[in-house]
């Protein structure tokens, strides 16, 4: 691109547009981010990313991980609640790891409860360390608003649901994909907890970051088109990393020499 080497390269007319902003700390050139960042939106494979934009798998690998942490940051640390009056929430766990020895029904890994809202794909997912009731109604009165229509399987930890005041229906899976009398059905979060599993399946990802790659399905769901997922990418990351005006970049640096005296 032809840009200078270094800050003090710069004519004293021009700005670094990377300063202050999230670009800041990146070699890259920024073209190159922003088609990443389009790649990433439209789910390219990895192979073609490398190819199309001549970096290395490392480099893609970190670019890959901001991405899902800011995805984290927003929709797990900073979420908000989903459901409310008139509004559907179908709510169901499902256990994520590996079969032991690759055969046999037990899977080691780790419990995630979660819940999707019909018509919106507004949606929560929380690791859990275990399924008993009082684990999961925390998970509830954190992420469900008061009023919500909670459907579920009859697993006897929802059981109590009744008692706090949610309107609560449930689907025998024994007898039923469908309650006939009720029409509740947990279909659209037992197709995501698939549609997960599926995406995580031949990932070499890290139980450190199982958090994030759940963030980034989420964001997904929540946004279906290239579009929606470009802007709504770009406004987390405005939201996670804003832009530091030129008065609090002085403040910081003559703190920071401040603490080398």
């Amino acid at each position: 691109l032809g840009l200078p080497r270094s800050r003090t390269e710069w004519p004293p007319h021009q700005k670094n547009i990377r300063e202050g902003s999230w670009f800041e700390r990146s070699h890259l050139p920024i073209p190159t981010i922003l088609k990443f960042l389009i790649y990433w939106c439209v789910e390219m494979k990895i192979k073609f990313i490398l190819e199309q934009l001549n970096i290395t798998s490392k480099t893609a690998t970190d670019w890959a991980s901001f991405c899902r942490e800011v995805h984290q940051e927003i929709l797990i640390w900073r979420s908000g609640k989903i459901g409310g009056p008139s509004n559907v929430v179908e709510i169901d766990e499902s256990k994520f790891g590996k079969r032991k020895y690759n055969r046999g029904k037990r899977v080691v890994g780790r419990w995630v409860f979660g819940g999707v809202e019909r018509g919106t794909n507004n949606c929560f997912f929380a690791v859990v360390e275990n399924r008993t009731s009082e684990v999961l109604l925390s998970v509830i009165e954190e992420h469900i608003l008061p009023g919500t229509t909670v459907m579920s399987d009859c697993w006897s930890s929802y059981q109590c649901l009744s008692d706090e005041g949610i309107v609560h229906l449930t689907v025998n899976h024994s007898m039923h994909l469908v309650d006939p009398d009720t029409g509740a059905h947990t279909q659209s979060i037992e197709g995501t907890w698939s549609a997960i599993k599926r995406g995580l399946n031949g990932t070499n990802h890290v139980k450190s970051q199982f958090d994030s790659y759940m963030a980034a399905y989420m964001w997904k769901l929540k946004n279906s088109t290239a579009d929606s997922r470009m802007e709504s990418l770009l406004n987390m990351i405005k939201e996670v990393y804003p832009p530091r005006n030129k008065d609090k970049r002085k403040l910081k640096k003559k703190k920071k020499k401040k603490g080398t005296k």
